[in-house]
Order: structure tokens, then C-alpha cells, then sequence
């Protein structure tokens, strides 16, 4: 492992991917995706090179190089991100000096081939009133996005939405990139313990809703969803995973018996416990918990706001419109306890990630260096 910028090394030959993250490691739900990628691409026998600010992993696998940039100080964000993308930009261009590669980035870097887009843009501002955008906050997190996405003048980024529905909002208000943004590379999801397949009781049942960003995660929703199940089913088990519960505990005053707030801590160990996870969110660029309960053959019931919404077969679930009634979905959360039939399993490997992104580098590399031999 590097750090700083002491790159006096020969560059690696070969077909060399740069992954651009600010945290290296499986620390959240980006750096984990970058870090399975990385891993997937490393067994294809690509050569690594990852450019953060900080490694959370003690050893890197063998054609995995790891450059730190140096803390920074957190704070102002902004700030943050502007100087990363700096220090990133330095070691991008000193490694191109020395040979061809690919510049994967995952940040609101400067000088990339592609960029993976994980969250919902944030020009999603400008649809809020106007004294919400005027800041040197604001314009700064444009400017970066804008760069990032490659938007004019320099429109020959490829982007890569993790879901369709970061793609339309991508395209919605940056309508000049359109051209640019590439079928959409969802999240690897690993193999999970199963669910013991059992038949619900009708008078129970355990239902689940997860995530710590509880308000735009559909948590009012939820809760009325399972106030309304409940009056069918006396005896229905509530888990709650994410937001404490003197946060929401006024939202939660009708509701008839105690519901069990067990804070924020990792999902996957009460999968198992789950009949039902309930994900109705407002916004969702993604939604791994979806894809990790289908992949316990949890039955699901989300809201076409996701994502992942896209994955939910019929044999993982129900997708329903945030426009449906209440008794709508309660009426589908109910068929899904009732149901007999075995759910499904969800898997995606990473390796089949991977693969999808080979194609695009195949694309990139045919277009950047057509014209030259390749080391």
C-alpha cells in the first residue's frame, strides 16, 4: 500500500482499471460495491490500481494496488470533496503519464473514462425554492456533478447508473448527457442464509421495515400500513431497523401493541426472522435491503420508487405505486403472509458485475486507444 503521492514505481502493463472511492474497504453501501467489483475484476486478471483518501483494509489481493491521498478534514463537505478530487486528479495524471489505463471513478473526481453513479443527483435541488439554491454550497455540489457526469464541454464520460431510476433522474436534468449513460449495472448481492421456508399463521406474522433515513425510506407509510394489518392479524411481530425509536415514537401512537425498535445494526441476521419486509420509500437510488431480503427469500412489498423495484419478480413480491391506496397495500402485504408458495432466491454474483462492466471497458479502451498498441 501507498500513501501520499510517491509514485516512482514502474506503471503496471497490461489492461490496469483505476477505481476512484474515497473509503477502500467494504465500509458502506458504495465503498462496498467498489470493493466486491474491484475483487471481481482482480480474478479476471485486471490489474488494480485503487486512488482513496483512506484504506479500511489491512492487505489488498496481489494485483491490487492502493494509494491513499491523505486524510482531510471533514468538514465543510464541500470543501472535502473539492480537495479529494484535486489530490485524485494528481495521482490519475501522473499514472496515465506512464501508461494506458482505464479511470473508473465513484466520486465527483476530475479525469475519468467512467463514472459509477450511486445516489440521486443532486440537482434534484433546483425542484426546491429558490432560496434553497443560493449558496456557494449549492453551486459547488453543481459544478462537481456536473464535471463528474462529463457534461459539456468534455462529453466523452461514460455513465453508469446502479438503477434505472437514478438513470431518469440523471437524464431529467442533464438532458445534454443523456447519450452518455449506459444500461444500468446493479449491485452484486452474495449468497445469504436462507429464510426457513414455514406458513405464516393467520391471525401473525412478522413484518420488517429497515433504514436509518426513515422519513424518505417510507417509514409513515409503513406504520400505517401495519396499523392496518394488524386489526387482521392481532398477533403481528413488528421489527424496526434504523431510526431510534424516540425519533418516531409520535408517529407510532395509534398503533395498538409494542412495536420492537432495535436501532441501527446490520440487517442481515434478522432476515430469518422476517415474513414480510415492507420497503415503501419516496426515493430509493437503489435499495440493497431489498435485494438481501430477496436474497434470504424474504417476500417483499416496495414502492416503484426504488431502484431495485425493478428485481422484484413475482415470485420475490409485490411493487406497488406510492399512488396506491392504503388498502392496497395492505391488501398485498396481506396475500404475501398468506401465501404458500416458496419464495424464490435472488442472486447476482459479482462476478457477473464484473462482466458487465468488461464490456464497457472493452467499449472505453476500442475508443481511447484505437489508434495506439496496447502495452
Amino acid at each position: 500500500m501507498q500513501t501520499g503521492f510517491n509514485l516512482s514505481q514502474p506503471a503496471p502493463t497490461g489492461q490496469h482499471i483505476i477505481q476512484v472511492v474515497r473509503n477502500w474497504g467494504p465500509v458502506g453501501g458504495m465503498e462496498s460495491y467498489v470493493w466486491h467489483l474491484s475483487h471481481a475484476l482482480a480474478l479476471l486478471n485486471y490489474r488494480i490500481t485503487i486512488v482513496c483518501e483512506k484504506s479500511h483494509e489491512a492487505r489488498a489481493a496481489s494485483n491490487i494496488e492502493v494509494i491513499e491521498t491523505g486524510s482531510l478534514p471533514p468538514k465543510p463537505r464541500w470543501i472535502l470533496y473539492w480537495r479529494f478530487a484535486r489530490k485524485v486528479e494528481a495521482v490519475v495524471q501522473s499514472i496515465l503519464s506512464r501508461g494506458q489505463c482505464i479511470v473508473h471513478s465513484h466520486e465527483r473526481s476530475i479525469s475519468h473514462d467512467l463514472t459509477t453513479f450511486h445516489s440521486m443527483p443532486f440537482a434534484g435541488v433546483k425542484d426546491r425554492s429558490i432560496w434553497r439554491r443560493l449558496s456557494i454550497r449549492v453551486w459547488a455540489y453543481l459544478r462537481m456533478e456536473a464535471r463528474e457526469l462529463g457534461a459539456p464541454p468534455n462529453p466523452s464520460v461514460c455513465i453508469v447508473p446502479v438503477s434505472a431510476v437514478i438513470a431518469k433522474a440523471i437524464s431529467k436534468h442533464y438532458p445534454s448527457v443523456v447519450n452518455q449513460i449506459a444500461s444500468p449495472i446493479s449491485p452484486g448481492v452474495m449468497a445469504m442464509p436462507q429464510r426457513p421456508q414455514r406458513i405464516v399463521p393467520e391471525d401473525g406474522g412478522t413484518i420488517g421495515f429497515i433504514g436509518k433515513e426513515w422519513g424518505r425510506k417510507g417509514f409513515i407509510l409503513f406504520i400505517q400500513i401495519a396499523t392496518q394489518l394488524q386489526l387482521r392479524r392481532p398477533n403481528l411481530r413488528v421489527l424496526v431497523l434504523g431510526p431510534e425509536e424516540a425519533e418516531v415514537e409520535h408517529l407510532c401512537q395509534d398503533y395498538p401493541v409494542a412495536i420492537e425498535f432495535l436501532g441501527w445494526q446490520p440487517s442481515t441476521q434478522f432476515f430469518q426472522e422476517l415474513d414480510l419486509l415492507i420497503h415503501p420509500a419516496s426515493s430509493e437510488a437503489y435499495g440493497m435491503v431489498i435485494a438481501e431480503a430477496m436474497a434470504c427469500q424474504v417476500p417483499v412489498l416496495v414502492s416503484d420508487a426504488c431502484g431495485a423495484a425493478v428485481d422484484v419478480s413475482a415470485n420475490h413480491g409485490t411493487v406497488l405505486s406510492l399512488h396506491d391506496s392504503i388498502s392496497q397495500w395492505v391488501q398485498a402485504g396481506d396475500a404475501l403472509l398468506c401465501s404458500k408458495q416458496s419464495n424464490a432466491g435472488y442472486l447476482r454474483p459479482w462476478a457477473q458485475v464484473a462482466a458487465e462492466y468488461e464490456t464497457q471497458y472493452q467499449h472505453i479502451s476500442f475508443k481511447k486507444y484505437q489508434n495506439t498498441t496496447t502495452p
